[in-house]
C-alpha cells in the first residue's frame, strides 16, 4: 500500500515489482556525485572541501609501507617547498581538502604520537620565545609522562604508547573537533605556527605518501649532500638484503 499523491487521504495498491523499481530510482538519484582530484577543483571548490573537512582524518595508515604503492623513479616529482605546501594543506595523502594529518591524532586509530621531543629543543625554543616577550615554561610546550599517562586513560583508550616513559616529552596537544592536534597546529590553515624552530621531529618526517610518491632531497646526506632520492627504495632495499641474508644463513 502507498499513499496517493493527487489525494493524501486515499491509499493505492502498488506492485511489489513496481515499489523496487521506485526505491531504485530514488537510490540513484541520492548517489554521490564522484569525487574530484584536487588538481581537477577550482579555488572556490577547494576552500568548501577544506571546510567540509575540517575535522576529516581518515584511516590513512600514514607510516605503513605494506599498504602504499611505490611510484616509478621516472614518474615523481621533487618534493620541493612548493610542491609539500600543495600536498600537505590540500591533498594531504592524496585526499582533497585533508591537510596535515601528521600533525593531528585520531584516538580511534592512534598510529603515532607527536614525540619524543629533544629536550634541547625545549630549552632553546623557551627562549625563542622570551626573545619575543612571551612568557612560556616547559608547561607550555610539551607534555611529560605523568601527566601523559592520565590523557592516554581519558582520552586515547588507554593505549599502550602513552604508558611508555621513552615516549615522552610529546608536543603539547589542542582540541581538534573530534580529535586532536598540536598545540602549534593552525587548524584552520593547516600551518605550522612554529615553522621556522620546529623539532628535528617535524623537520625529519616523511609519510609513506611522500615517500613512495616523490623524491626527497637529502640536504645532508654522507656521499651526495643535496641529492633527490627515493627513500622508500633505500628501505625496500635494506629489507631485501636482510633477507637474502637471512636466506643464506
Amino acid at each position: 500500500m502507498a499513499v496517493d499523491s493527487t489525494n493524501p487521504n486515499k491509499t493505492k495498491t502498488i506492485s511489489l515489482s513496481d515499489l523496487m523499481k521506485e526505491n531504485e530510482s530514488v537510490q540513484t538519484e541520492s548517489l554521490p556525485i564522484k569525487e574530484k582530484s584536487v588538481s581537477s577543483l577550482s579555488l572556490p571548490e577547494l576552500h568548501e572541501k577544506k571546510k567540509e573537512n575540517k575535522f576529516y582524518l581518515p584511516v590513512l595508515r600514514l607510516n605503513d609501507k605494506t599498504v602504499w604503492d611505490s611510484k616509478l623513479l621516472k614518474d615523481r616529482k621533487h618534493f620541493t617547498d612548493e610542491v609539500a605546501t600543495k600536498t600537505c594543506l590540500s591533498n594531504c595523502n592524496d585526499v582533497a581538502g585533508l591537510q596535515s594529518a601528521c600533525c593531528k591524532l585520531d584516538p580511534n586509530d592512534l598510529e603515532h604520537v607527536l614525540g619524543p621531543i629533544d629536550e634541547d629543543w625545549i630549552t632553546r625554543t623557551v627562549k625563542w620565545f622570551n626573545k619575543k616577550g612571551i612568557t612560556i615554561t616547559r608547561h607550555d610546550l610539551v607534555i611529560d609522562y605523568d601527566e601523559g599517562k592520565i590523557l592516554g586513560e581519558s582520552f586515547f583508550n588507554d593505549h599502550p604508547v602513552f604508558k611508555k616513559k621513552d615516549t615522552y616529552p610529546i608536543l603539547r596537544i589542542q582540541t581538534d573537533g573530534p580529535r586532536f592536534a598540536c598545540k602549534f597546529l593552525n587548524i584552520n590553515s593547516g600551518k605550522c605556527t612554529i615553522y621556522s624552530i620546529r623539532p628535528q621531529m617535524c623537520r625529519g618526517y616523511y609519510c609513506q605518501f611522500v615517500k613512495t610518491n616523490f623524491l626527497v632531497k637529502l640536504k645532508n646526506g654522507p656521499n651526495s649532500p643535496g641529492e633527490w632520492t627515493a627513500i622508500d627504495l633505500h628501505i625496500e632495499r635494506k629489507q631485501k638484503t636482510e633477507e637474502n641474508n637471512n636466506d643464506v644463513d
